[in-house]
């Protein structure tokens, strides 16, 4: 069903209004905008599915009403991208969610999986991508797209059903709270601080204090620029240029004209800002001015993390998932520098939730030299008491 039309809408929202399980996804462009631009949404409910067309329909309260309430679980796959649209859209998180990519790693079928894989692994259909780099934004859309469109969540009822069998046989179902819950926290979907944007700069290192407190400034008043014109920070001034304004400072509009890669019309746009987010950046006190942290961070001890590497490949073994799900290279790096630094380590990601258990003590433990490793007759690695 491809929906155009309030009455559509209404009479559609009504017929999914006993479902407990909604499947949700979206289509999107994103390739000069901030804000993704929305083409399609696609809902199922019960034995009804279809493609919602938001273009035609400014007024969605009846299909957003029912993504807000907390009594239906929303299904998505890979759901950051489409959550990131519908959070916007209804003004607030739409918890409980679930996430099929994520419970697919956590049952062994492997990491980052693509849709088509995911249906052929629970199903054993093989489906058709031919409209992945569709423009979900042209109108009108054809049959066969909107019918590609609809199948996303058509498949991903039986998908998701199917994970919940397998999931609640392995004693893995709690899992998967653990690992969506920064889908249902606000902060997660936050715009990203203006005043940290510059971090993301290449070569920001070669500048002084001062200079670095300018492209700060600057940086940040890019990306308010960014969001208020909906189009990508790139666009208004490349970073090159934005690195070579912070090393020259320029005091005055000519100076400014005169850096490479800044254009006339940007000048004309947002010359005063920039300048007066130079002069500010000029007048801070000494105290004030940004300090970047260490660029290689803590230095572990040798061979330390390269040991916990191989004990989570051998968990990941006897579990049956990929040993990134356990603890990838960052996290395993990050949790020793936390001991060697006698940080608290109940605040650290692999002390939360399942992992704690199965993962973090036994490391926290190696680390303490309380156990060690050992390989038993049959070969297999074992954790001993020291």
């Amino acid at each position: 069903m491809y929906i155009t039309t309030a009455d559509q809408l209404k009479t559609f929202c009504e017929n999914i209004q006993s479902a407990d399980v909604l499947v949700v996804d979206t289509e999107f462009v994103r390739e000069r905008t901030y804000f993704h631009r929305t083409g399609l949404i696609q809902v199922g409910g019960g034995e009804h599915f279809a493609a919602i067309d938001p273009i035609a329909l400014p007024d969605m309260t009846p299909l957003l009403e029912l993504l807000k309430d907390p009594t239906k679980v929303k299904v998505f796959h890979a759901a950051r991208q489409d959550l990131e649209i519908l959070v916007r859209l209804c003004g607030q998180v739409i918890p409980p969610v679930f996430d099929t990519q994520i419970a697919a790693a956590l049952v062994g079928w492997g990491t980052q999986i693509s849709f088509a894989k995911i249906v052929y692994k629970a199903l054993g259909k093989k489906i058709h991508k031919s409209e992945t780099y569709t423009d979900w934004c042209r109108r009108p859309l054809s049959d066969s797209q909107i019918e590609y469109a609809i199948d996303d969540v058509r498949y991903l009822m039986p998908v998701y059903n199917k994970l919940i069998e397998r999931l609640k046989k392995m004693g893995r179902l709690d899992w998967v709270q653990g690992e969506v819950n920064a889908w249902e926290d606000p902060k997660t979907f936050a715009l990203p601080d203006p005043y940290q944007r510059f971090m993301k700069i290449k070569n920001l290192r070669s500048l002084r204090p001062r200079n670095l407190a300018v492209l700060q400034e600057i940086a940040a008043w890019r990306e308010g620029e960014a969001v208020k014109r909906d189009c990508l920070a790139k666009a208004i001034i490349r970073d090159e240029t934005l690195l070579e304004i912070a090393r020259k400072a320029p005091r005055d509009a000519k100076t400014l004209s005169g850096i490479r890669g800044f254009y006339q019309k940007e000048l004309n746009k947002g010359g005063a800002s920039i300048l007066s987010a130079i002069e500010r950046a000029m007048e801070l006190p000494e105290s004030d001015l940004v300090e970047l942290p260490e660029s290689n961070g803590h230095a572990t001890t040798r061979g330390v993390e390269e040991l916990l590497s191989a004990y989570v490949q051998i968990r990941s073994e006897e579990l049956k998932i990929e040993p990134s799900v356990l603890a990838d290279r960052k996290q395993i790096h990050s949790f020793v520098a936390h001991f060697e630094k006698k940080e608290d380590m109940k605040e650290h990601f692999l002390f939360q939730g399942w992992r704690k258990e199965l993962i973090g003590s036994p490391m926290f433990s190696l680390l303490s030299g309380k156990v060690g490793l050992k390989i038993d007759p049959s070969g297999q690695v074992r954790l001993i008491e020291s």
